[in-house]
């Protein structure tokens, strides 16, 4: 259980709440006394007090999602996520800083070098929330923090492992950060682009069109807004209801029949060649939709896209499909609210990682 996430705005009003609430059943158990004699009048604080019941189990739900509760959701949309997010990922977020005073954030427990010896191999990871472990509270179980442990058991500090990973990103942000490491940033020998298949959506027409449409449903009424149960579900029902949220798988399946993925293999080639220009291997790990995986899975056909493209471009690919689809009934998402990979999912991928993408 834990407060300090609570702001003071939050704090005030539960109290006030509370206050009102004692308030309330002492005049009401003070009315049901006096009315004892009346059956009418009695029936009427009989009722209130069957409200206030109510209300006040309301209220020890909203308190234990307030403070108990400790679970991430796929969009980081509600306050229980948002919670998660400063109780889990805050604490290990870390900035490092380039020359024009900008700042990237990442998440990790040890700081980005900012020089590697010559006689150590730095090998870092790119991605999205699958790789910057968006659900999993223990930074060190992450599939890249997993790997660099096994690294350094069996070759005591022969390997640099960084993870500079951010959620929400794609290939674009690669390409920039990738520019900014080149230009200023300590030697990367080996880059893992950690593909997760919707980072497709930034070669759509319109990139933005489904995440402006849930920005929409954020509540403007303080008791979805403010809280954390009845923000909860709010949104859980505007999720389920909404016809894009519904959809948004199938139309990311079809980006990959069109343009958006002919414009992604364009970016692809672009940064390897970037890669190759500066003495670094670039290697791709393509993460599959976990919550839709198992024997009749949609997107098969979209990792064989895209292994084969790497494949005949001489780029190093890893499909995690057939090393995670084994495992499925163990259950790999982070809850079932959050397809995220969990702990067991990074512990599987890491395995893969090792025994493939850091080969020399």
């Amino acid at each position: 259980m834990t407060f300090r996430h609570l702001s003071i705005d939050y704090l005030l009003g539960m109290g006030v709440w509370l206050a009102v609430g004692v308030v309330a059943l002492v005049v009401l158990l003070k009315l049901r006394r006096r009315w004892k004699s009346r059956p009418k009048l009695r029936w009427l604080a009989h009722a209130g007090l069957s409200v206030w019941m109510l209300l006040f189990l309301l209220t020890l739900v909203e308190l234990y999602f307030a403070t108990v509760y400790d679970r991430s959701d796929s969009f980081n949309m509600t306050n229980v996520s948002k919670k998660w997010f400063t109780l889990h990922v805050e604490p290990d977020q870390k900035l490092l800083t380039f020359s024009d005073g900008r700042g990237l954030k990442y998440r990790d427990d040890r700081e980005f070098p900012r020089s590697v010896p010559n006689d150590k191999r730095h090998i870092c990871f790119l991605g999205d929330s699958f790789t910057f472990g968006h659900g999993v509270p223990d930074v060190r179980d992450r599939f890249s923090n997993r790997v660099r442990a096994e690294l350094e058991s069996r070759s005591p500090g022969r390997f640099v492992v960084s993870n500079l990973a951010d959620a929400g990103t794609d290939l674009f942000w690669v390409e920039a950060v990738l520019k900014k490491l080149f230009a200023e940033g300590p030697r990367v020998d080996t880059v893992v682009y950690v593909m997760c298949l919707n980072d497709i959506e930034t070669f759509a027409p319109d990139p933005n069109a489904f995440y402006t449409g849930l920005g929409d449903l954020s509540p403007r009424f303080f008791l979805f807004r403010d809280t954390y149960f009845f923000n909860f579900v709010y949104f859980r029902y505007k999720q389920y209801t909404q016809p894009a949220v519904k959809s948004y798988y199938s139309f990311v399946r079809e980006f990959y029949d069109g343009r958006p993925w002919e414009r992604m293999r364009r970016k692809l080639l672009a940064v390897r060649e970037m890669c190759r220009r500066k003495g670094t291997d670039f290697r791709v790990v393509v993460f599959p939709f976990l919550h839709s995986l198992g024997p009749d899975y949609e997107f098969r056909p979209v990792h064989g896209k895209v292994v084969s493209f790497c494949q005949s471009h001489d780029i190093p690919v890893l499909d995690l499909d057939p090393v995670l689809t084994p495992h499925v009934e163990e259950g790999l998402t982070v809850n079932r609210f959050d397809a995220h990979p969990n702990e067991r999912a990074h512990e599987l991928a890491a395995e893969a990682i090792l025994g493939q993408m850091t080969k020399e």
